[in-house]
């Protein structure tokens, strides 16, 4: 819930009512201090979108993400600021993000003497609120600056910046934050640094405390797969991974490293078999899809993987004992 809670915050700083805010997007203020709370899919993306309607701001993922700091990813925050040095800092983002959202992907590598800095946000996202998307990854690449100005006490600009996005107007602003070479419609979204760049020491840096909160960090996120019932991560997977479309069960099985028998002894052992779980995804994000006013059951039938609209029509009915169209009004 940090995230969400220093989008709301922020939204708020810049005209935005809270409480109206959490009322559109279905949560209460006082969940918004609840570090374990996450927000389901549908909740956390319409947060963007009605703060970004309350607020009238075009580029408020952008600011928001002037002002961010450590906090904001709540424990893996303290790790952070515990590291020996900025490309630690990001390396544990990358390794424990999963224990602050599900929506949202950070990797970190080394090409051609170069870190790349890498933000993804869930495919599905894109394709269901694509601006929403846009402004959570420019929050996450504008705070990571920040956020490293903040840990080494120095202004520390990319050599290239890339957006996956269209080129947006106006692009001062994105010159200002990122004081760097930009490139849009690329592949993915990056900060590009030279390798002294994130070398630099973290002010705070403390062993001690690094091996303490590198442990907590290490058993929430076994914990947290645990606690996670086979078929809900069996669902996330199937959301962040394979755009929403439900693929064959020897495919998902293969990218689980499991064998398709083994995916359905898991199944059973929660009462429950893959297509069960498959028609629950579909018709969970069809209504999704439907509540839409501006999407058309079409673009829904593709989404989901029916070659025709007739054939999600009839599946829809089969779901709901209603029709899509009657969803859409």
């Amino acid at each position: 819930m940090p995230i969400i809670r220093d989008i709301i915050y922020g939204a708020a700083a810049r005209g935005a009512d809270v409480g109206s805010l959490c009322d559109k997007a279905g949560i209460s203020i006082a969940a918004l201090n609840d570090s374990e709370k996450q927000l389901d899919f549908v909740s956390a993306y319409q947060v963007w979108e009605y703060a970004v309607k309350m607020t009238g701001d075009k580029l408020l993922g952008l600011h928001l993400g002037e002002s961010t700091n450590p906090t904001i990813l709540g424990l893996i925050g303290h790790l952070m600021q515990s590291s020996p040095t900025l490309k630690d800092a990001f390396e544990n983002v990358s390794k424990y993000g999963v224990v602050a959202t599900d929506m949202f992907r950070y990797r970190i590598s080394m090409q051609s003497n170069r870190y790349v800095l890498q933000f993804e946000p869930a495919t599905l996202w894109l394709k269901q609120s694509p601006d929403s998307a846009r402004h959570a990854v420019e929050q996450a690449m504008a705070g990571t600056l920040n956020v490293f100005y903040l840990l080494s006490g120095n202004r520390t600009y990319p050599a290239q910046t890339n957006f996956s996005f269209k080129r947006p107007a106006p692009l001062e602003e994105y010159e200002r934050v990122f004081n760097s070479s930009l490139c849009y419609n690329t592949e993915s979204n990056q900060l590009i640094f030279e390798k002294n760049q994130l070398e630099k020491n973290v002010l705070s840096y403390d062993k001690s405390l690094y091996k303490v909160f590198n442990a907590m960090l290490k058993e929430k996120r076994a914990s947290r797969k645990e606690l996670d019932k086979f078929s809900e991560r069996l669902k996330k997977i199937i959301l962040t991974e394979f755009n929403g479309q439900v693929p064959p069960i020897e495919v998902l099985a293969s990218h689980m490293q499991l064998t398709a028998r083994s995916l359905q002894r898991k199944l059973e052992l929660e009462k429950t078999t893959f297509r069960a779980v498959s028609t629950t995804i579909k018709k969970e994000l069809a209504k999704q899809f439907l509540n839409n006013p501006e999407v058309k059951v079409g673009y829904v039938a593709s989404v989901l993987g029916y070659s025709e609209a007739s054939a999600f029509r009839r599946a829809f009915k089969s779901w709901t004992n209603t029709s899509p169209r009657k969803i859409k009004k």
